[in-house]
């Protein structure tokens, strides 16, 4: 197992696999001024797909755990992520698919 002080920023943390996608989640910060913080260690980065929407074969969008709720997410909690939707599918890590019905990319 690699030492946390041996992480660096760009090392791969893993490959994870969902729904027959493989993504690379690389050790990195979210922000700049985490780069900039002398007590701040590279964590793993997951990708945005907000930015840069990615489709399962059926079209449905994957998405992160911690990504705000859309427009049509469901969930008990006011101030709600996509792991408390409804329509969360888990997949690998932090990394699942949303199964609404709405947010399914058109053909």
């Amino acid at each position: 197992m690699q030492n946390v002080k041996d992480i660096k920023e760009g090392d791969l943390y893993k490959t994870v696999c969902v729904e027959g996608q493989s993504f690379d989640l690389y050790y990195g910060y979210y922000d700049d001024f985490e780069r900039e913080s002398a007590l701040a260690e590279p964590i793993p980065i997951y990708p945005d797909f907000i930015l840069a929407p990615v489709y399962t074969e059926d079209g449905s969008p994957y998405v992160t755990q911690m990504q705000t709720l859309c427009e049509y997410g469901e969930s008990e909690f006011e101030d709600g992520c996509c792991v408390d939707c409804k329509y969360f599918k888990q997949g690998e890590e932090l990394i699942g698919t949303c199964v609404c019905e709405n947010n399914k990319r058109k053909a």
